[in-house]
C-alpha cells in the first residue's frame, strides 16, 4: 500500500507540474479573458519578491535595533566597571597612605621604647644587684627580660643571683632562647 501511495503521489505531482507548465507556457484561461485570474494554490503559498524584500528589511532593521540596544547596555557596563577600578584605586591608594602613617608611628614607637629601655639598662647597671633584682622583679616581665637581655653579662649575672630561683631561673632561661618553661610558673 505504501508503494501505491507514493505512486499516486507521483503522479499527481507530476499533473500539477504539467499543469503549472502550460499556464506558464502561455495557455489561456477561460477566466483570463474576462479580466478575471485565478491564482493557484501555489501562488497563494508563494510571496510575492517585493513582500519578501519588505520581511527581510524589517528583520535586519529589527536585529540592527537589538545590536543597537546590546551595544548601549555595553557601553554602560564598561563605564560602571571603569567607575568601580576609579574607586577601588583610590581606596588602595588612601589605604597604602594610612599603612605607611601607621608604620611611621610604629617606629616612632619602637624608637622611643628602645631608648627608654636603654636608659632603664644604664640605670640598673648602676644599681647595686639586690637593688635591681627587687624592682625588676616588680615590672613587667617583658620589660625585664629586655632590660636583663641588654645588660652587660656579668652584671646581668648578679642581677639573677639576687632574685628567687625560680624567678631567676625563669628570666635566664628566656634569656637563652625560646622558653622551655610554662609561664605559670611564673605566677608562683
Amino acid at each position: 500500500m505504501a508503494r501505491w501511495t507514493r505512486w499516486s503521489l507521483g503522479a499527481l505531482s507530476m499533473g500539477v507540474m504539467v499543469g503549472l507548465g502550460l499556464s506558464a507556457l502561455g495557455a489561456t484561461d477561460p477566466g483570463a479573458a474576462e479580466g478575471k485570474t485565478e491564482r493557484t494554490p501555489e501562488e497563494e503559498v508563494r510571496p510575492s519578491p517585493e513582500r519578501g524584500r519588505e520581511e527581510i528589511i524589517a528583520l535586519l532593521s529589527r536585529k540592527e535595533q537589538d545590536l543597537e540596544r546590546r551595544e548601549a547596555t555595553l557601553l554602560a557596563r564598561e563605564q560602571d566597571l571603569r567607575a568601580a577600578e576609579e574607586e577601588v584605586t583610590r581606596r588602595l591608594t588612601e589605604l597604602q597612605a594610612t599603612r605607611d602613617e601607621i608604620r611611621g608611628m610604629l617606629t616612632g614607637l619602637d624608637d622611643q621604647r628602645a631608648a627608654k629601655v636603654t636608659g632603664l639598662v644604664k640605670m640598673f647597671e648602676a644599681m647595686k644587684a639586690p637593688q635591681a633584682a627587687q624592682i625588676l622583679m616588680e615590672q613587667e616581665p617583658a620589660i625585664a627580660l629586655e632590660v636583663l637581655g641588654r645588660m652587660k653579662k656579668d652584671k646581668a649575672g648578679k642581677v639573677l643571683a639576687a632574685m628567687p630561683p625560680k624567678r631567676a631561673a625563669w628570666f635566664a632561661d628566656r634569656l637563652g632562647g625560646p622558653s622551655l618553661m610554662a609561664d605559670a610558673e611564673l605566677a608562683k
